[in-house]
């Protein structure tokens, strides 16, 4: 790519499932798109799973309006279709009484949300993206990006210059593409590990989702889709402060198929198997603006979130939304898509929601975090009360599920 010049309308940087999303969203609109990652795009398609070490352990739950937009944006059908739905969630708390269970059914719904393999979906997001004629992907790595009086350039790893009309950065947590355009960020660790994994349980997950609220972090059971629908396979989440991760992810995998059954009240029964285990950090991370000249972050470079509601990537697919009705705003005005007023309204559209849901969820953790009787009791009392009152569980169910 020595000297390579290229010009394009939109310039997306990352093409993970944020960024896969947002190249097929302009390139809806009739923008020319140039997609950027340094790894290659996925053509081929993954096999149902059949055991636990098959599945992709980094998994999603979509809520409906992601799904709306991941549906318009591929011209696949089975866009979702390995993906597995949930008609109710059971979350309690471990140190009382609380529990509430959300219902499908209450609000005359086919499912609260899908669980996919994040793999899956991104085969297939790949798969539309290599069938456009409006995006070209180039595989490669960013090096500096420069805004110029009339466009914003790109230099990658390799020595090429990449220049359009504006750009997209949704590389992620780590994103490159913040630091380059020197976009602060407001962050902290939570001091804690997120312990990741497939297991094989001994009683069917029958589309339930489980999360329990444990004084070292919540533990959430997501219900999976196997080749032959079994039904018997689910993604967890455990999060623990640190000093508990220690001891957990040093068990012998006998062991730790033991305490997860026990922590989990054997909701599902024994726990046969599991994958692998993997740990990731938890900490909260916020831009402090989501936009400077020419150029606009989406998804995890501008905002991570802790996963214990599962939110963090429909934040970022909502974002895709967002800037798709601006992209749309600013052809019928006859913009450039880089002009400021338009990267502006993205940002005072997305940016309070953001830090809503951020504000939100650090409520929750700090909430069921405390050891406090007082707390402890109110907590309960909410879930339990917020259970029995229809009208607001039904309000409580549709924002989860991104209405």
């Amino acid at each position: 790519m020595e000297g390579a010049f290229l010009t394009n309308e939109i310039i997306v940087v990352g093409a993970g499932m944020v960024g896969s999303a947002m190249a097929l969203a302009a390139a809806k609109l009739d923008y020319k798109v140039i997609l950027l990652d340094p790894q290659t795009l996925m053509d081929k398609a993954f096999p149902s799973a059949t055991n636990v070490e098959q599945f992709d352990t980094r998994v999603s739950a979509l809520t409906a309006s992601s799904q709306q937009l991941l549906r318009s944006l591929s011209g696949s059908m089975d866009v979702l279709q390995a993906a597995q739905p949930y008609r109710k969630m059971d979350v309690w708390d471990s140190r009382g009484s609380g529990r509430i269970l959300f219902d499908a059914d209450e609000i005359y719904a086919e499912q609260l949300g899908l669980i996919t393999e994040n793999r899956q979906l991104l085969q297939q997001l790949h798969k539309s993206i290599l069938s456009h004629s409006q995006i070209d992907f180039l595989q490669t790595k960013v090096k500096q990006i420069r805004s110029l009086p009339n466009c914003i350039e790109v230099t990658t790893t390799e020595g090429g210059s990449i220049k359009a009309d504006c750009l997209f950065g949704t590389d992620g947590a780590n994103s490159i593409t913040r630091k380059c355009l020197n976009l602060p960020t407001r962050e902290w660790d939570y001091g804690q590990q997120a312990i990741v994994a497939t297991v094989n349980t001994s009683r069917p997950h029958k589309g339930v989702a489980y999360q329990r609220f444990l004084a070292s972090g919540p533990l959430a059971f997501l219900p999976l889709k196997d080749s032959n629908n079994t039904g018997h396979f689910s993604s967890i989440v455990w999060s623990l402060d640190v000093a508990k991760h220690q001891e957990i992810s040093a068990l012998q995998k006998i062991d730790f198929l033991k305490i997860l059954g026990s922590t989990s009240e054997f909701k599902l029964g024994e726990i046969l198997d599991c994958s692998q285990r993997y740990s990731f950090p938890l900490r909260q991370r916020h831009a402090k603006q989501y936009v400077a000249e020419r150029s606009a972050l989406l998804g995890d470079a501008a905002h991570t979130i802790h996963p214990l509601a599962g939110q963090g990537v429909n934040l970022g697919f909502a974002d895709v939304k967002v800037m798709q009705d601006e992209l749309h705003r600013a052809k019928q005005r006859g913009l450039n898509p880089g002009n400021r007023e338009v990267l502006n309204r993205y940002q005072r559209r997305r940016l309070p929601a953001n830090l809503a849901m951020m504000a939100a969820m650090e409520g929750f953790k700090q909430g069921f975090g405390s050891d406090a009787k007082l707390l402890t009791w109110i907590r309960n009392q909410g879930l339990n009360l917020t259970d029995k009152l229809l009208p607001v569980k039904k309000q409580v169910i549709r924002q989860t599920m991104g209405f």
